[in-house]
């Protein structure tokens, strides 16, 4: 038996709505803000912003609450000047269901509802980060009680190479999203307790390191926080040692920038890359990959250092790679041959297991940390799939079409076997793979699906969209359902009201 239907509604279209309103920015899915529809725009179309305690900021989603000047905000004066003349302030537009994939009439916009989100906070950054790693803390596991505190690591894309920057974030006092009184009376938010907690400001502490080169991605050793590696887009892998970054935020002395050498630095690779994973059984252990097709393996040795084993070569370019979750010797890999490939290092040079998986790139790959056997893969035609890895070579467990454009993130909940987030370029989806299709629900859906648009399957439970081209999403290991997202226009850390 399948589990019940927990799909919260994506979003309500407003026809007549004030152009104050967010464009882009559904229910469950604000952009940047839902009272600054201005910072939606991506940063690099607004050009750069000068790292101050001004920006690299927490944007505030509620306009009448804070103040405080680094909140960006939007007053009820600059909302009222936005409203078209046609509308009148009494008059209420009228709204319906938004679907993914449906299209807008020239007057409607899509309109942010707060309480799709349980807790909801955004950040702008000074440049674009396309990557980022979540930080394992010593906080506790599982935790529950509002306001959280996290730690965060990401890589700019700055216009300049001597620009970009690793920066290391303790965001606190993320609080949960205030709604009015009267709005589901039901809710568990209604605790005085937690009422008090909505008081607080988010609170950033960040610290830069310089790093020479755009960051393509950045990933956090998971035995090791500290220890985090980089690709880069000049073609470099450096390993890092950011406790002393770390212990900077931990003082509230950030908002500076350190510069320091990384452990160690690696120009073997032939191109760029995108690929980068460490080892979730052998500690220290990590592969890269690059455009040209070269996997190379990283193992740590005596001094603090790695020896790199160059033994693996595609024949196209190699977008992810991904260690088994049980065996200390495989890894999994994505290519631009629409291929996923199954090596073990015992072998060198070849893989194991190889199967043309989609009809294009295999941007992402993600291996189930609970279920071993269960692999998933997205690709740049906007088809994700979930494979079983014991008939592997035949047809998926399950496929999805409901993405318009390419899969560029996908991760497995770290507790729940069935859940998973993946994002494409317009929007962050969460899906339940134990959901059945039920026939009423099936019913309701398709009345909502104009015809020729594609349909809504029914594992899909939440739908995070407004924000500028998304990259990558990952759930926070210690915090349930909380997913952290990153985009062009900045970075979101929510979590749904329906999980």
């Amino acid at each position: 038996m399948g589990k019940k239907s927990k799909r919260k509604g994506g979003g309500s279209a407003s026809t007549g709505a004030p152009t104050g309103a967010p464009t882009g920015a559904p229910t469950g899915a604000p952009s940047t803000s839902p009272s600054a529809p201005k910072t939606s725009t991506a940063p690099s179309s607004r050009g750069p912003l000068e790292e101050t305690a001004d920006n690299l900021r927490f944007e505030d989603p509620f306009d009448d609450e804070f103040g405080d000047d680094d909140m960006e905000i939007v007053t009820e004066q600059e909302q009222n000047e936005t409203t078209p003349k046609d509308v009148t302030p009494n008059e209420t537009p009228q709204k319906q269901a938004w679907m993914p994939g449906q299209t807008l009439n020239q007057n409607e916009t899509l309109e942010y509802d707060q309480s799709a989100y349980t807790m909801y906070h955004a950040l702008r950054p000074e440049w674009p980060c396309l990557s980022f790693s979540i930080l394992p803390d010593t906080l506790g596991s599982n935790r529950q009680r509002f306001p959280h505190t996290m730690y965060a690591v990401a890589g700019t894309q700055a216009d300049e190479n001597n620009k970009n920057k690793l920066t290391v974030m303790k965001l606190e006092s993320l609080s949960k999203t205030y709604r009015k009184s009267g709005d589901d009376e039901d809710d568990d938010m209604s605790d005085s307790s937690d009422e008090e907690d909505n008081d607080e400001d988010p609170v950033l502490t960040h610290c830069s390191i310089p790093h020479f080169g755009s960051v393509n991605r950045v990933r956090s050793m998971p035995q090791k926080s500290n220890i985090v590696s980089t690709h880069g887009a000049t073609g470099h892998v450096h390993i890092w040692n950011i406790e002393d970054a770390l212990k900077t935020v931990d003082s509230g002395q950030g908002k500076g920038e350190k510069s320091f050498r990384p452990l160690q630095s690696y120009g073997g690779h032939k191109e760029e890359g995108y690929a980068v994973d460490w080892s979730k059984k052998k500690e220290g252990t990590m592969v890269t990959g690059d455009c040209s097709g070269g996997i190379h393996l990283w193992n740590p040795v005596e001094g603090g250092k790695w020896k790199i084993d160059e033994s693996y070569q595609q024949t196209a370019s190699v977008e992810d790679l991904q260690w088994s979750p049980t065996e200390p010797t495989v890894f999994a890999s994505g290519d631009c041959n629409n291929e996923v490939c199954i090596f073990d290092v015992r072998k060198k040079g070849t893989p194991m297991l190889k199967h043309k998986a989609h009809d294009s790139d295999v941007n992402v790959i993600s291996w189930n940390h609970n279920v071993s056997n269960l692999l998933a893969s997205g690709s740049d035609d906007g088809v994700f799939s979930v494979w079983d890895l014991r008939s592997f070579g035949k047809d998926p467990l399950a496929r999805f079409t409901t993405h318009t454009t390419p899969i560029t993130s996908l991760e497995w909940h770290p507790t729940d076997e069935s859940m998973i987030t993946v994002s494409d370029e317009s929007a962050v989806f969460i899906y339940d793979l134990s959901v059945e299709e039920d026939a009423e629900e099936l019913a309701k859906t398709a009345s909502l699906t104009a015809e020729g648009e594609k349909k809504i399957p029914a594992q899909l439970l939440f739908l995070h969209a407004g924000s500028v081209s998304n990259k990558e999403c990952h759930w926070h290991p210690q915090i349930p359902s909380c997913v952290m997202t990153t985009a062009l226009s900045g970075f979101n850390i929510f979590i749904p009201s329906n999980l």
